[in-house]
């Protein structure tokens, strides 16, 4: 479909079999300015998009057919490429990619450049990345704080779902220094079961999450440095949950605050108040009212026993937590505006 202002951007997945290429798919179906040119997958080399996503089935591109990885061809068909590969596994196709265009812009889907130096992610992650050099170009790519410099960028570093909904959630506080350091910042956040991603692991199947509710890397998760990182933070105490559900995620965060609930309202509403993908609610959100959206709902609340402001946040996690964030800062990247292709509001139930 072709847009009716701005440039029509020819895109390309590296990894599109997964859920957030799949959901990357529907998205980019509907957006009036991109064409999907390139699409890769092991496992489904040669075949058709219609045939590994019958609900992609009469979409603009169900007869491309999934390739196998070649930056040299990425950078011939595509202005931009998400890359949609686990960490450790993103960085060399990323590098392939920037070294073969100074042109094509990349958005990585992995952890590999979210941090701000390479000594940061190999202390959290543990191994050792082979593209430090990038690290001076990559930008996060969480609209709401850094819009500009996602607009300059040639390599976005898409936010991971934990940290986007408590960012998102902690934000306007930290910001305006209303935020208690001398106390623990706590995120406690559950998670559907398609965050883990699409692969076959005991861990994950029907019987072993079906009625079940389960804290998971309770010692630590590597997601608690992000959050802390680009939130200016010394630490947050992050806790993540795996509930029986297909998408979502609902977090809720907590700190020692002075301010009234009336003020914190005040806060994140006129924080909030220019973007359109954050809705600020006096009720608190569910994740039926962010499914299938670009969307981030939030609740801001404080207990006067304990003085702590509490706040809830809901984001689908393949939406607002992957893909149409992702979409969101194409859009950005290409000077196209943010909303395009993302007017998509909740199935709800």
């Amino acid at each position: 479909m072709q847009g009716t202002s701005g440039p029509s951007v020819k895109v390309g997945i590296v990894g599109a079999s997964g859920y957030t290429g799949a959901e990357l798919l529907r998205l980019l179906s509907i957006h009036p300015n991109a064409t999907v040119t390139y699409l890769t997958s092991r496992q489904f080399r040669g075949k058709q998009v219609k045939e590994i996503f019958p609900h992609l089935i009469r979409s603009p591109f169900e007869e491309l057919s999934f390739d196998e990885f070649n930056p040299e061809r990425a950078v011939e068909l595509c202005d931009v490429v998400f890359c949609c590969l686990p960490h450790r596994a993103s960085f060399p196709a990323v590098k392939a990619l920037m070294e073969a265009s100074s042109k094509v812009k990349v958005i990585d889907f992995s952890a590999d450049f979210r941090f701000n130096s390479f000594e940061t992610y190999e202390s959290v992650y543990g191994v050792e990345h082979g593209a430090r050099e990038l690290f001076k170009e990559a930008v996060y790519g969480l609209p709401e704080l850094f819009r500009e410099q996602i607009k300059r960028s040639r390599l976005v570093a898409n936010p991971g779902c934990y940290p986007t909904s408590a960012i998102l959630a902690l934000y306007p506080a930290v910001e305006a220094g209303a935020v208690d350091t001398d106390h623990p910042v706590v995120v406690d956040s559950k998670s559907g079961v398609s965050g883990a991603g699409r692969k076959e692991s005991v861990t994950f199947t029907f019987c072993e999450v079906n009625e079940d509710f389960r804290a998971y890397s309770v010692d630590g998760h590597r997601h608690g440095p992000e959050i802390a990182e680009k939130l200016g933070l010394k630490s947050v105490r992050f806790t993540p949950h795996l509930v029986p559900m297909n998408r979502g995620i609902l977090t809720t965060a907590y700190f020692k605050t002075e301010l009234s609930k009336e003020e914190l309202q005040h806060l994140y509403e006129n924080r909030y108040k220019g973007e359109f993908f954050v809705r600020v609610r006096t009720s608190p959100p569910r994740t039926h009212d962010v499914a299938g959206t670009n969307f981030c709902d939030i609740y801001v609340t404080k207990d006067k026993e304990s003085g702590l402001a509490v706040v809830v946040s809901a984001i689908d996690n393949l939406g607002k937590g992957a893909s149409s964030q992702a979409v969101q800062n194409m859009n950005l990247m290409f000077g196209l505006p943010e909303e395009a292709g993302l007017k998509l509001f909740s199935l709800w139930i």
